[in-house]
């Protein structure tokens, strides 16, 4: 079985690289294909899978009010979380229309937080298009999983541009990378299971 993974420098990719060690993994990072730059994942050519798990996002510049918010930064959040993935979907089910895909939105599906529309709008869309996926294609294989706050390098990258605004938001309640992973491995090849939310 062949899986492809997104984001997997680093946090829930990487932890998941690491975890699915028994299976072929063919772990995707920015040094492979930048998701924030649109031509670069059109003209890419993913091996043939069995599932992808889409799991690089970004919020650079995020958690600020909207008008704020730089204006390339919002593309790059909507090229890599909505964007991106809909394409590399798109090209792994032409492949194989038996693959398995799987989003890791966010439990902001269930819930908007002030400031932080761009990020909040991109797990929005990538939840939507699984659902429609879905109606367009009843007997795909798929997982959404909505997961809370975890304890990665997420929200360093978010303010890397703009260190003074850092936020340390993980002196709350978080989930630890490892058990957000375990959970998701307990599921992945459950085909009756689509929808998953792992929460603090």
């Amino acid at each position: 079985m062949k899986i492809l993974i997104t984001g997997t420098a680093s946090g829930i990719g990487q932890e998941l690289t690491l975890r699915l060690k028994n299976y072929n993994v063919v772990a995707l990072t920015r040094q492979h294909v930048d998701l924030a730059d649109i031509s670069a994942v059109s003209n890419y050519t993913p091996e043939t899978c069995d599932i992808l798990i889409n799991c690089a996002a970004t919020d650079v510049g995020g958690k600020i009010d909207f008008i704020n918010h730089n204006t390339q930064h919002v593309v790059d959040i909507l090229t890599t979380n909505v964007l991106s993935p809909m394409i590399l979907s798109k090209k792994v089910l032409s492949a194989n229309p038996n693959c398995k895909i799987v989003n890791i939105t966010s439990t902001n599906v269930n819930r908007y937080y002030p400031n932080n529309l761009a990020y909040s709008l991109s797990k929005q869309a990538l939840s939507d298009f699984g659902s429609m996926l879905k109606l367009d294609y009843p007997d795909l294989q798929y997982l959404e999983v909505r997961l809370g706050l975890t304890k990665t390098n997420f929200n360093n990258n978010r303010y890397r541009y703009n260190q003074e605004r850092y936020n340390d938001v993980y002196t709350n309640c978080h989930l630890s990378v490892e058990h957000a992973v375990i959970r998701i491995i307990d599921v992945l090849f459950d085909s009756s299971i689509k929808m998953i939310e792992i929460s603090p």
